[in-house]
This record gives structure tokens, sequence and C-alpha cells, in this order.
């Protein structure tokens, strides 16, 4: 018999003592043939902070009331040490107008009340907020109007609660909060005018709730929130020998990615992050508890840390969360002037792109279900929302691009019925995915070299008329039009430069490519230095391409037009050039509607 191990992903504490490390140990059996024995164990110090955690307790590792502790201190810590993660929210900001309170009466005997808010300040009130994905399961508990006067009456029966809602239930007595905002019983599911308001509020009440709990692996409401994890009792040791400190172990599956890289990648590709509503959840909250398989994860602005310790990250300032849905989303409210414009819109396209690619059960919720992601930015960056596009810089935000992936079934709308047909936000939800409108480090690096200008010609925005059929950010706007001037010019359609390479001209899905020439409309050309030493800069122009709707051969409007895709032309550029670039065609005011 022989034994030998190998040793990784060692990790030392801030006295220079071993914090945990990972070991494989090999036996070798000769008896009448070779056997041979892998496992794996990860040992855990108890020079580590988590050695008194209950997950590395060689009792039941799974009771939340020991388990409560952890959340405890992550919480204690982050209100003192991260002042990123400290509440930016005025004061006097409505936030919901019900909330769970929870009481405990004994062993999974809960009192489950729904309340009016009128007199519960939530801004400084510890109350847990639940983010999880319904998962086109039925929720037969959610508030109706023939429901409401008996929940806050009499209560919600727990047991008929899903399992989700439950253990949400469970963890918010552990650690010693009496409320808990959970949407589908907080919201009045079958009052449209409740929905309206209370779903406006949505970038508040996330902003607000101290701790907000998601349900990270859970399919539906009925997956749970992580208590009934298998994880399996640690083996404690005593080092009596005096040479080294004590630890705990336990038995892993598999020798094989460090346990960091483990968890990014099971944070980014759980169910939760397959969902339109909880990107904006997730970039609201200031603090999130991941209920995971195995174990808690706990994600701030300052770190996120495994619940036994091993995987931690520090969250550095720039870099955002894990996640990353919205970096640098931090309590400075950093304004344009420290960011800079082109950085903003870069970002703020990274987030469009993400959102469009999730699911959303209710089509009609795609501009609520960004609402909140919306009102931050409004505040951040001091900024007006037209429509999933900005008033700043709004010539280059109309030109974005969409594109149908083959995994998108979703059907698409008919193009003339898609109003307005300037955003990607009338597109079906899930029917396309969008991309930038251009590339903005191209725009960043202006002044770098010689050649890089930037932008050297603009369409103005003459008007901007957003009418909304109910509440601002979270209703209809199909009747809102923008009124712009620019170089208008009837083309060709235009050839690729070169075989192989995709035509410059880009009609939206839906759009049947005709023969004969577009009508187009230059939104903005910026100029950049070439690749190479001795070539010449270049000029690229972005255009609108535009129709004429149908009100126009019926005798209306000769100004007014719909998208129907874009263009991006690339052509060498003079620098000796004196006069103001203009791209070919004449002035023309159009309305886009």
């Amino acid at each position: 018999m022989t034994l030998d191990y190998i040793t990784r992903d060692s990790r030392q504490g801030p006295d220079g003592s071993l914090d945990h490390v990972v070991v494989r140990v090999e036996l070798m059996h000769y008896v009448s043939e070779k056997v041979r024995n892998l496992r794996a164990f990860t040992i855990y110090t108890k020079s580590g902070k988590a050695f008194d955690r209950a997950v590395w307790s060689d009792n039941d590792p799974t009771d939340i009331k020991a388990r409560s502790a952890t959340i405890r201190e992550w919480l204690t810590e982050c209100k003192a040490h991260h002042s990123s993660c400290r509440k930016t929210l005025k004061s006097n900001t409505p936030l919901s107008a019900r909330i769970l309170a929870i009481q405990e009466l004994g062993r999974d005997n809960y009192i489950v009340k729904l309340i009016p808010t009128d007199h519960i300040d939530l801004h400084n009130e510890p109350h847990l907020v639940l983010s999880h994905v319904w998962g086109g399961v039925e929720i037969a508990c959610k508030t109706t109007g023939d429901k409401i006067s008996l929940y806050q009456d009499i209560g919600i029966n727990f047991a008929a609660l899903p399992k989700t809602f439950q253990d949400a239930v469970r963890i918010t007595a552990a650690i010693g909060f009496q409320y808990l905002w959970i949407d589908s019983l907080c919201i009045i599911q079958d009052d449209e005018e409740d929905w309206q308001r209370e779903s406006a509020k949505m970038a508040a009440i996330f902003r607000a709730g101290t701790i907000t709990l998601s349900a990270t692996i859970s399919e539906n409401s009925h997956g749970g929130c992580g208590l009934t994890t298998t994880l399996a009792p640690a083996m404690r040791f005593r080092n009596i020998s005096g040479r080294g400190p004590d630890f705990a172990a336990r038995e892993i599956a598999a020798f094989g990615q460090s346990p960091t890289i483990v968890m990014k990648s099971e944070l980014r590709h759980a169910p939760v992050n397959k969902r339109a509503w909880i990107l904006q959840e997730k970039m609201l909250s200031q603090r999130i508890l991941h209920a995971m398989e195995s174990q808690f994860v706990w994600q701030c602005l300052g770190v996120t840390e495994s619940e036994d310790g091993i995987a931690e990250v520090e969250n550095q300032k720039g870099n955002g969360s894990i996640i990353a849905a919205w970096p640098d989303t931090d309590s400075t409210l950093q304004n344009t002037q420290l960011v800079g414009r082109h950085e903003i819109n870069r970002r703020w396209w990274i987030t469009v792109s993400d959102y469009s690619r999730r699911s959303l059960t209710k089509p009609i919720d795609r501009y609520a279900a960004m609402a909140g992601i919306v009102q931050l930015h409004q505040e951040l960056y001091c900024d007006t929302s037209i429509v999933g596009l900005w008033e700043n810089d709004l010539a280059l935000h109309l030109s974005w691009d969409a594109y149908r992936p083959r995994n998108m079934t979703e059907a698409l709308r008919e193009p003339a019925t898609r109003r307005p047909s300037w955003t990607w936000m009338s597109f079906q939800h899930g029917s396309v995915a969008i991309w930038p409108p251009i590339e903005w480090d191209d725009l960043r690096r202006k002044g770098q070299r010689v050649g890089d200008l930037g932008i050297v010609y603009q369409a103005q925005i003459l008007q901007t008329n957003i009418i909304w059929s109910g509440r601002p950010l979270t209703s209809d706007p199909s009747g809102s039009t923008i009124r712009i001037r620019g170089i208008f010019l009837r083309m060709p359609r235009p050839k690729p430069v070169r075989a192989g390479v995709i035509s410059p001209l880009h009609l939206d899905p839906g759009i049947p490519e005709e023969e004969g020439e577009y009508d187009t409309l230059a939104l903005a050309a910026y100029v950049r230095s070439a690749a190479l030493i001795h070539q010449s800069p270049f000029i690229t122009t972005t255009y609108l391409v535009v129709k004429r709707t149908e009100l126009y051969y019926q005798g209306g409007n000769q100004d007014e037009y719909m998208r129907i895709g874009r263009m991006e032309l690339t052509e060498s550029y003079n620098m000796n050039t004196h006069h103001v670039y203009q791209p070919r065609g004449v002035w023309k005011d159009i309305i886009l509607v």
C-alpha cells in the first residue's frame, strides 16, 4: 500500500497562517492487482475567518438558525466597512405600499400578514426583498383583489406558500428581520393600476432593501432558497500537539477548477440570470444573498464570498460585481464629468444587449422590467429617457442594430404596427437581440492620435414627443415621435467591400429586402486613425434607413417616416480638408414614428 497527496488552492490568512487548502489523496493497494483510490478534501483551519461558521460544523450544517449567524456577520461587516454599499436613496422616495410582516411562533410556525407601510420607515427599517424566477408556474397564493382583505386581517397560510416563499420567510425570521417584500404578494396582481404604480417603484424597492434574497438556482417559485442543501457535515479535528491549528475537513467531489472560478460560473449561468425582470433587481440591490445549491453566497459592492469562506473576490471599484450587470453603480453617484459620456453610453448598451437576450413571461412587461434601470441611469447621469434611448447623444443612440438569433422563437410583430419604430424596445421581447449603435471606444479615443478627430457631423434632434398610455416608463409609448434634421439621401443598396463581408445595409428583423433604392438620413460621422502608420484616417458614417408610412400614401404627413434599418459606410478621409464635413445629400426635417 502506498499513499501520495497533492495540495492546491491554499490561501493564507491576514496573519500569514494557513487559512485553507485543497488536498487530493491517492491510495494505492497492491494485492492481486493494483487498485487506485483517489479522494479530495478541503481542509479549513481555525485561523480562517469562516472556521466557526455553521457550514464547517460537525452537526447539521443546513439548520438556518445556525447559518443565520453568518448572514448577520456579513451584514455587520458590510455596514461597518463598505462605504460604497451605503444607501444613496433620498429619504422621501416612495417605496412599496405593502409589505409582509413576519412573526415566528415556534418551529416552522409563522404568522405572515400583508400590511400597509404608511407607518413603517422602510428607508431605515431592516427588511428582506425576494428576487426569484416565476418560472411559468401558477402562484395560487398571489395577492388579488378578492384576497387582500383576508391577507391583511387574518394573514396568509404559511403552508399554502410555495417553497421559495416559505424559505424566504424562514430566513427573514432567522436573521431577526420582521419584514419581507415579495412581488406577487405585495402587489395586487389583477389590479392594473396598482401593478403599474408599484412596478414603477421597483428601482426604489430594491435599492432600499437591506438585503436582496436571491433564489439564484431555483427554476421557479417551488425551488426553494437553499435550505435543503445536500452539504454533508464536516469532520473537525483538534491538533493536540500544539504545533498547528485545529481544522475541519470535508470531502469534495472533484479536484478541478478553483472554487472562486466555479462560484463565478455558477452565478453567471444561474436560472435567475436568464430572466429579464431579474436584471434590474440585481443591478439595483446594494447587497445580495444568493441561495445556491450547497451554500449561500454574499455579494455586495465590497466583496463576493461563499458561506464556507473558500471562494472570495474583492469587488474592486470599476469592475462591479461578479455578474457585472452594471459596472460601478456605487454610492458616489458618478456624474458625466467623472465617467465620460461615451463610457456611460457604452455601459448602457452592454445592459441593453444583456436585457434583450433574457426571457420574459409576459412580453407586455418589457417596459416595466427595464423601468428601474432607466430610473437609476437618469439619477446617476442627469439624462432624460427617450424610450430605451437617451436625450444626450440621441442621434447616436438611434443607430442601434437588431438581429434575430436562431434560438429566439418569439414571433416578430408586423413592422408597420411596431411603434415607435425608432426604439429597440418596441420589438416583442424575446424576438430579437440588440447590438450597440457604434463602437463607443472609438469615440473615447478622440485626440490620442492625429487622425482621431471624433465626431465631425451629427444630425440635430429638433423635438421629442414621448406619449405614455399610462404611467411613464411602464406603459405603452407607441404614439411617441421624434423630429430630426439631417442629411437625407436616397441611395441604392451598397455592396459589401469584399466577398464574405456582411453588407453595410442591415434591415431590421421582419423588414423584407427590396430591389431599388432606400431613403436614408445620416445620423453621425466620426473620423479614426488607420491601424497602419502609412494609411490615411477613415471616416465612418451611420445612417438611419427609413420608409414613408402608409399615412403618406393616404394623403397624410409627407414628412412622417418609420425606421426600417441602419447602414454604416466607411471610407478614407482627407486630413487636408479645410471645410466642415458633410455627407452627400440634402438637409431635411423628418418625423420618426
